[in-house]
């Protein structure tokens, strides 16, 4: 049971463009909208993304950016907390840590694919 669970968490972690899409098709199939369906898939993958993002950093640049990401992600959540008051006049926590989980998305999505296409052309470049 230890190494199939393992073994999931490890292909999720190098693959979690797989679990997205794996929670948005189940999720579909258990007749949910498409919207939160892909809300789901989001709230699902994010935190495999940010996974990603470190290993694939360690990988290419053979070096930890582990406190580096963790500044990043409290100050990225302190700018949307203080956009976020700034224009309601009123702060919820959870309304913030929404906008918050959603953002982390996009852009560790985005730097997973920028790290994935960067760190495949650096390979096959040294390679040559």
């Amino acid at each position: 049971m230890d190494e199939w669970l393992a073994s999931a968490l490890a292909t999720f972690i190098t693959a979690p463009l797989l679990l997205f899409l794996l929670v948005y098709v189940g999720a579909r199939l258990f007749g949910r909208r498409k919207r939160s369906s892909f809300y789901a898939a989001v709230n699902a993958a994010t935190v495999f993304f940010i996974a990603a993002v470190y290993f694939l950093l360690a990988v290419v640049f053979h070096r930890s950016y582990f406190v580096p990401l963790l500044l990043f992600l409290f100050v990225l959540h302190g700018l949307i907390a203080l956009g976020y008051w700034r224009k309601q006049g009123d702060f919820r926590l959870r309304a913030v840590f929404r906008l918050f989980w959603r953002a982390s998305f996009l852009i560790f999505a985005s730097l997973y694919v920028g790290l994935m296409v960067y760190g495949i052309v650096v390979r096959i470049a040294a390679s040559l």
